[in-house]
């Protein structure tokens, strides 16, 4: 009984740091929002914005071009990640005190969430990276899972499941170009990734061997691509550091066989930047998938993100911004060795910006420096 109670838990929510950990992945297709290979706790803060940013280890999944501006030294030994939207414990939680044997209590469960958006996603990117004299390298390895479902149809509920898993090797390496205010990178990635998009009802889920179909219908593959970006200093506005970015992900598109693809994007970027009396504060406005490439909706404001980010002196950062139309916020408290960062968000799972908002709420720990 108790492992039927666990099973509906990683269909339903997954806590995905235990399918990473296992390797045991999957996706489904109830989600709308714009797909996106892997997205950091900082951007998030600072509404999605960073492609001009790019200055830490989050330049492997924004920008190369970036790795350029890397501290002299970066090392991520352990960084779990975990994303949950807002019912999705509640979820986890009522799923825990049922008979998931039980039809018709499992019929009640989904009932009770009936039209609410789930998500789950956690990931660890451990890393090493440095750069010297305008040049920067990072290697790193990425183990991530997501999970978005939606339960549908009152008079015979209906789970619509999204649920994938990656493992990937990136490297990559960025530099800065002399007396020209440009830098250019590139990043090579390998993901092996296992998915799933199906509907189960609760006679489903209730099924004896619920189990052994999931993994039957999980559906893995592989593929390579490389990130190509460019980044440029503009002496637009007195005092203040202004850069204009362009970054080309997933050249050529990543067909991942029987899983879920992972498709090309053009994205822009501009960032001003200003350090006075011990804080740097700085704006940054993106606008992704130029080409309308990715996702089903061709809507506009779902491309456009924009955040701001305060350093203190001391050990605080503060982040807030504007993703999708929706406000974000974050903040990071950095203790060296050990750092600790928090985020809210909200992802458009509609057709279109302001349509139907997925609040979700983010931590990391950090062990590196």
């Amino acid at each position: 009984m108790r492992y039927r109670k666990f099973c509906l838990c990683k269909v339903v929510a997954v806590f995905v740091m235990v399918s990473i950990f296992v390797f045991t992945p999957g996706y489904s297709v109830m989600a709308k929002g714009l797909p996106s290979f892997h997205e950091g706790i900082r951007p998030l803060g600072m509404g999605g914005a960073f492609t001009a940013v790019a200055d830490d280890e989050n330049a492997l999944f924004y920008n190369p071009a970036g790795l350029s501006r890397i501290p002299m030294l970066q090392l991520g030994i352990i960084n779990p990640l975990g994303a949950v939207s807002g019912r999705s414990i509640d979820l986890m939680r009522d799923a825990m005190d049922i008979d998931m044997n039980n039809v018709g209590q499992v019929s009640g469960l989904l009932r009770e969430y009936m039209g609410e958006h789930q998500h789950l996603r956690g990931s660890v990117f451990p890393h090493v990276g440095f750069s010297v004299a305008g040049v920067g390298v990072m290697v790193g390895g990425l183990m991530q899972g997501t999970f978005d479902a939606m339960i549908r149809n009152p008079a015979w509920p209906a789970m619509h499941v999204d649920l994938i898993t990656d493992k990937a090797l990136l490297a990559g390496a960025g530099i800065e170009l002399p007396l020209t205010g440009l830098s250019a990178g590139i990043a090579i990635k390998y993901v092996y990734r296992r998915s799933l998009s199906e509907v189960y009802t609760a006679v489903d889920i209730a099924a004896h061997d619920f189990e052994d179909r999931l993994d039957d219908d999980l559906k893995s593959g592989s593929g390579v691509s490389a990130d190509i970006g460019v980044m440029y200093e503009l002496a637009l506005i007195p005092l203040v550091d202004t850069r204009v970015a362009l970054v080309a992900q997933n050249i050529p598109q990543m067909d991942m066989g029987d899983a879920k693809d992972i498709k090309s994007q053009l994205n822009a970027g501009i960032s001003f930047t200003k350090s006075f009396a011990g804080f740097r504060a700085l704006f940054a406005l993106d606008y992704r998938d130029i080409t309308k490439n990715i996702g089903d909706s061709n809507d506009i404001p779902k491309r456009i993100h924009m955040g701001a980010e305060l350093q203190l002196p001391m050990i605080l950062a503060v982040r807030a911004g504007l993703n999708q139309g929706y406000l974000t916020a974050g903040a990071t408290i950095d203790l060296w060795a050990l750092r600790f960062d928090l985020a809210t968000y909200a992802e458009e799972v509609g057709v279109y910006a302001g349509q139907r908002e997925d609040r979700r709420y983010m931590a990391q720990i950090s062990l590196g420096w």
